[in-house]
């Protein structure tokens, strides 16, 4: 009868050592979910604040669109930045099935600001059509011509 209450115990203590088990393992989940969450929202509010100073810093370095030299300056300053062109991209192929691809940092949206008689506007550009609306300009200056398939 000793040997079948000494194995009731054991199992209890057991089952005392699994549920204590898995609650500190939920702990040191939530403890890490948390942790997570903080970073993410310190990671936003560290985004937002650099794109307000890249905001700011912009509306500070305007350009006049006087001359066809400043929109020519301005159009190839933008044709960097939203250059969609597909020319010398090659495409990877990797051994589980999945192809990937560099895009040697073209395919951006860049936001833009501009000052209208004291008044910002600000908008978001990803090609030379959008650009060239919002600079009233020809997008013809800032496209970037050569549209040709990528190489595999």
């Amino acid at each position: 009868m000793r040997s079948h209450v000494k194995k009731h115990r054991s199992t209890r203590s057991a089952r005392r050592l699994s549920i204590s088990t898995v609650l500190v393992a939920l702990a040191i989940v939530a403890v890490g979910a948390v942790t997570v969450v903080s970073r993410q929202s310190l990671s936003d509010k560290a985004s937002a604040k650099s794109s307000q100073q890249s905001l700011k810093k912009a509306t500070t370095q305007s350009v006049t669109l006087s001359t066809q030299d400043d929109k020519d300056k301005l159009a190839d300053g933008l044709k960097q930045m939203i250059n969609q062109s597909t020319e010398g991209l090659t495409e990877i192929h990797h051994s589980d099935g999945s192809v990937s691809i560099n895009l040697d940092d073209r395919f951006q949206n860049v936001t833009v600001v501009k000052d209208t008689n004291g008044r910002l506007s600000q908008s978001c550009v990803d090609n030379p059509e959008a650009a060239g609306a919002f600079f009233n300009i020809d997008p013809k200056l800032i496209d970037n011509k050569s549209r040709a398939l990528v190489t595999r």
